[in-house]
């Protein structure tokens, strides 16, 4: 190819094909790279949910349902109970598989109005949410990436037709595991097949129309996983953001890739020097944030309360359990109590060293330290002797790198922090008369009520009062996979605190199928202790594929909804010749969808070579009304 760049030479470009040879084939390894392009996993995944929530929400603009993709399955000798069919002068298109009720549309909308996330979680996807028009706008990438994982898959559990649901689900739960930090190659090629499988569920319901080339790239996500690893190590996520740094670098907007260059090199040159003199103090620099979150910083809220001796005992007695110094102690005092009574079971042993453990062991400590002041170490004494009776009451507190609320902040914020779980080690009894009780680490799902930090003189520890859901009744796992909890079924009365170093983030969100239930979902921010970085936790990857549905041929009647009977109508388009001067009057019949008034988004008029083109949207759920249209060239339309 000989081609020459430039303006002067732009009327002889190749208007179609390729236009240069790229310089990247002069390369010597390039003829042998697997992959020489990588494909954007980011822009896939949001092109795919657009494409996914356009149609349902039927969007204008977004959706692949419409006039010509039923005409399309005529055509293809397809689904043809889906075809349009004329009533009077308004084209009708049957509810398909995948068309939404007007009532199902608010309750999906709904779901999403309602949802509260943690802090660095995402943005506020109630926001997003626009319940007058049933439609989701300002979706950012990240945000699509979010409610594609997380959210869509909870919000249908109440609507659409089991199959469709089910097809739908699959695909989110597929973009969740092609994402994660952590993959198993050996589960990518059952991966593969399952997508796969999961796209042909897809083309059983969707239109023709839905299947561009951002779905077909879908299939190819993990041939390119298998040979380049884990999508975040290539998406366009940090390029994203690094190229919000560069802008800010610019000052002089007509120099801006000078402005650039200068700092950049200066800031590379600070790195290199703060680097170099790394065991110096820096003087006037902050302390990272990060690294308070991750050590624990108070936030919000400084009272001092008093608390009772039976509150302060539950914790002390909590903190000495969960401490190394002090677990040689513990079975030191076990084994006294077996020694004393050698006819008590191990439930007694236990409920009696929970009794007495307190005084034991301040009378056991202090005695060796007034013999041997050598042998006890400060921390140990200080623990002996016990915390104060009053403690610092906080608000919001951060720790572990997630940012902690209590119920009480959390109803006043646009976030929800005050979620949390804990893994505990728990005794189970069979019954009264169980002799030998088993110990096994479990779960607690609970809410934050209270954040207490207790003195010990020489150090201070930060406690979590929380309010337990009972694990019996409380919690249970679904058919689809969701773990789920009943808030209102409170536990564990006597044991509601934790260390809040142990404690981890989780948030509710209101099951769209029963009232009762929350489901969970656990924060994907957390810092890495080596890099002080942010990132989603690492999850293990299941097979997305569930057989909890028949794998019968589907029949022609799961192409149509038959539990309602709100299609819409096809959108109309009117030209209108236009000659001499004054207004053209036309009446047009068109629908309003339910009790909404018309808004001029309904209404578009182009001007295109002296036609007025005028198109109408509509739904078709509710009689038509008449409205009169004057149009002018020169002055615009009047209505």
């Amino acid at each position: 190819m000989d081609t020459q760049f430039g303006k002067p030479f732009a009327h002889t470009l190749v208007k179609s094909g390729w236009k240069k040879r790229s310089v990247f084939f002069e390369l010597p390894y390039w003829k042998s790279l697997y992959v020489r392009h990588f494909l954007d996993v980011m822009h896939i995944e949001k092109n795919v949910f657009e494409s996914v929530i356009g149609t349902l929400l039927n969007i204008q603009g977004k959706s692949k349902d419409g006039l010509k993709a039923r005409k399309d399955l005529i055509a293809m000798g397809i689904r043809t109970e889906l075809g349009p069919l004329k009533k009077g002068k308004r084209t009708y298109l049957p509810p398909a598989a995948y068309t939404l009720s007007r009532k199902e549309k608010k309750t999906l909308c709904k779901f999403l109005s309602e949802v509260k996330v943690p802090e660095g979680y995402s943005s506020d996807i109630r926001r997003l949410v626009s319940m007058k028009d049933l439609k989701l706008k300002s979706l950012k990438t990240h945000d699509c990436h979010v409610i594609m994982e997380h959210f869509l898959p909870i919000g249908i559990r109440s609507i659409l037709p089991e199959k469709v649901r089910s097809s739908i689900t699959k695909l989110c739960s597929f973009f969740k595991s092609i994402c994660s930090k952590v993959i198993n190659p050996a589960i990518l090629p059952m991966l593969q097949k399952e997508i796969v499988i999961t796209l042909c569920e897809l083309e059983m319901f969707f239109p023709p129309s839905f299947f561009d080339i951002m779905v077909h790239l879908v299939v190819h996500l993990v041939k390119e996983t298998q040979l380049c690893g884990p999508a975040y190590m290539r998406w366009m996520y940090p390029v994203e953001r690094y190229m919000k740094i560069l802008k800010g670098y610019v000052k002089n907007r007509s120099r801006p890739e000078g402005c650039m260059v200068e700092r950049y090199i200066v800031e590379e040159a600070i790195e290199f020097c703060t680097e170099y003199l790394s065991n110096v103090q820096s003087i006037g620099l902050p302390k990272s944030q990060l690294v308070e979150k991750k050590e624990g910083k108070n936030l919000i809220g400084n009272k001092i309360v008093a608390v009772s001796r039976v509150e302060r005992d539950q914790v002390h007695l909590y903190v000495l359990h969960n401490e190394n110094e002090v677990e040689p102690y513990v079975e030191i005092h076990k084994d006294v109590l077996r020694g004393l009574n050698p006819n008590r079971n191990e439930n007694w042993i236990v409920r009696e060293h929970n009794r007495c453990f307190i005084p034991w062991f301040k009378d056991h400590i202090y005695s060796k330290y007034y013999s041997d002041p050598a042998s006890i170490t400060e921390r140990l004494r200080c623990l002996a002797y016990g915390p104060s009776f009053h403690v610092f009451s906080y608000s919001a507190y951060a720790i572990n790198g997630y940012t902690f609320y209590t119920k009480e902040q959390d109803d006043k914020s646009t976030m929800q922090n005050s979620g949390v779980t804990v893994v505990a080690e728990a005794m189970h009894i069979s019954s009264v008369k169980d002799l030998n009780p088993k110990f096994a680490n479990l779960s607690y799902f609970g809410v934050i009520e209270r954040i207490w930090v207790f003195d010990y003189e020489k150090f201070q520890i930060p406690i979590f009062g929380c309010k337990w859901v009972e694990n019996n009744n409380g919690i249970r796992m679904d058919k689809s996979g969701f773990l789920q909890v009943d808030l209102n079924r409170v536990g564990y009365k006597d044991e509601s605190f934790i260390l809040a170093s142990q404690a981890r983030q989780v948030f509710y969100v209101n099951d769209p199928k029963s009232t009762k239930w929350s489901i969970v979902l656990f924060s994907n921010k957390v810092i890495d202790e080596n890099t002080g970085d942010q990132g989603d936790i690492d999850v293990e990857i299941e097979s997305f594929t569930r057989n909890d549905q028949d794998e019968n041929i589907i029949s022609n009647d799961s192409y149509i909804r038959n539990d309602h009977n709100e299609g819409k109508m096809a959108i109309m388009k009117s030209i209108i010749r236009a000659r001499g001067k004054g207004y053209l009057k036309v009446s047009i019949d068109i629908c309003l969808d339910g009790d909404v008034p018309l808004s001029s988004s309904l209404i578009r008029v182009d001007d295109d070579a002296g036609y007025l083109k005028v198109s109408l949207y509509d739904n078709g759920t509710c009689p038509s009304k008449q409205i009169s249209i004057l149009f002018s060239k020169d002055k615009g339309p009047k209505i």
